[in-house]
C-alpha cells in the first residue's frame, strides 16, 4: 500500500538548539524554536537575491553586550515583540544592515516570552579583539549568549560563550565530532606570523581576524606560506601576480601599534585588511611567507594526476600537490572547499617550534 510523508529537520534542529542552550541554563522551547528558525533561515540567506550571512546574538541585555566589547553601540529596531512571532521579522529587519562590524542582537527577557532586537556593533580597529572573541572566549554563568552564523553556505554554526558549539550542515556531508575551520585558521595565522618581529603574538590574532573574515567571505581558496628565509618562491608555484616589492602587512601592523592605534593608523591597517581579502577571494593559491608578508596571488600549481595548471573546481588536487611541497619549499598549506570544508598542513619543525 503507497504510504506518504513529509518530512521537516525542523525538530532535530530544535532538540539539538536545546540540549546547547540548557547547557548555559536556558531550559526555554521558545528560544530553541528561534534557534531552529534562524539556522534554517541563515543557511542561504538572500535577500533581493543578493546572498547575506550576518551574525545573530541572543542574550539577556544588549547594553552588558555591548559594554563588554568596550567600545562600540547599539541600534533598536524593534521592543516587546512575542519570541515565537520574532523570527520571521528579524532577519528581514536587520540583515541588509549588518556590514563590517555591525552584527544582529535578540534580547530576550527573563522569562523567555518575549524580546527586543536590533543592530550593535564593537570597534573598527581590526587589531582589536571582535566582538565575537570577546564575548564568546569569556563565559560567565550570570550572562550567557549565545551566537548563530552562517560558516559557508548551507552550514550555520551555533556556539554558546560557555564554549559549545554545533554546526548544523545542509548537506551529505558526514557528521564530526569537532568543527576544525577556527583552529585551521587560527594555525594558518601562526604560520604566517612566526616570523615576523616582536609583536608576532599581536600580529597573529590580528591576522586570524583578517583570515576567519575573508575565507568565510570567499568561494573557496588556497594559501600557501614559504619561509623567509631565502626569500624566494617555489618552483612550483607558477603563473601568479608577484607583488614586487611584497606586501608588507606585519610593517603596517606594527606601524599602527606603535603609533598608538590612532585614526588614521586604523584608516591605514583596515584598508590593509581589505586587499588582503581581496587576495585570498581571488581565484588560485594566494602566498604568504612567515615574516607576515603577502609574496603573491592568483598562482597555480601543477598538480601530480595531470600535470595541468589546477584550479577552481579541481582545488583538493592541486591542495595535494601543496601538501607535497610542505616541509620542503613550503612551510604550511591551507585549503578551503566553496562548500566551506577545511583542511591544514604544517611542517613538523614548524609545529614543535
Amino acid at each position: 500500500m503507497a504510504t506518504e510523508k513529509s518530512i521537516s529537520f525542523r525538530s532535530n534542529l530544535e532538540s539539538n538548539s536545546l540540549d546547547l542552550i540548557r547547557k548555559v541554563g536556558w531550559n526555554c522551547a521558545r528560544t530553541s524554536e528561534l534557534i531552529a528558525g534562524m539556522v534554517s533561515q541563515l543557511a542561504a540567506y538572500t535577500e533581493e537575491g543578493v546572498p547575506m550571512s550576518p551574525s545573530v546574538f541572543i542574550c539577556s541585555s544588549v547594553s552588558h553586550l555591548v559594554q563588554l566589547a568596550g567600545v562600540g553601540e547599539h541600534i533598536p529596531l524593534s521592543a516587546d515583540v512575542p519570541l515565537e512571532l520574532a523570527g520571521a521579522k528579524i532577519l528581514k529587519d536587520a540583515a541588509p544592515l549588518c556590514f563590517g562590524q555591525w552584527r544582529i542582537f535578540v534580547e530576550r527577557s527573563t522569562d523567555g516570552q518575549r524580546c527586543n532586537y536590533g543592530v550593535f556593533c564593537g570597534t573598527s580597529d581590526p587589531s582589536s579583539l571582535t566582538i565575537d572573541e570577546v564575548v564568546l572566549d569569556a563565559y560567565d554563568e550570570s550572562f550567557p549568549v549565545i551566537r548563530i552564523s552562517q560558516s559557508a553556505t548551507n552550514k550555520v554554526e551555533v556556539r554558546s560563550n560557555a564554549g559549545d558549539g554545533i554546526e548544523f550542515r545542509f548537506n551529505n556531508d558526514r557528521d564530526t565530532e569537532e568543527i576544525k575551520v577556527h583552529q585551521h585558521v587560527r594555525q594558518l595565522a601562526e604560520a604566517i606570523s612566526s616570523k615576523s618581529g616582536r609583536h608576532s603574538d599581536l600580529f597573529a590574532g590580528y591576522i586570524d581576524r583578517v583570515l576567519s573574515i575573508a575565507i568565510k567571505d570567499c568561494h573557496g581558496t588556497l594559501i600557501a606560506v614559504v619561509p623567509s628565509v631565502g626569500g624566494g618562491l617555489p618552483e612550483e608555484i607558477s603563473d601568479l601576480v608577484r607583488l614586487e616589492p611584497p606586501f608588507y602587512l606585519y610593517d603596517r601592523f606594527q606601524r599602527h601599534v606603535d603609533e598608538g592605534k590612532t585614526a588614521s593608523s586604523v584608516s591605514r591597517l583596515q584598508a590593509a585588511s581589505e586587499l588582503v581579502s581581496g587576495f585570498i577571494d581571488s581565484d588560485g593559491i594566494t602566498v604568504f611567507n612567515d615574516a607576515g608578508y603577502v609574496l603573491g596571488y592568483r598562482a597555480f600549481i601543477k598538480s601530480d594526476n595531470t600535470g595541468a595548471p589546477v584550479t577552481g573546481g579541481a582545488r583538493s588536487r592541486a591542495f595535494g600537490s601543496m601538501k607535497a611541497m610542505v616541509g620542503k619549499s613550503l612551510s604550511a598549506a591551507f585549503f578551503r572547499s566553496q562548500d566551506g570544508r577545511t583542511d591544514f598542513l604544517q611542517a613538523e619543525v614548524e609545529q614543535a617550534k
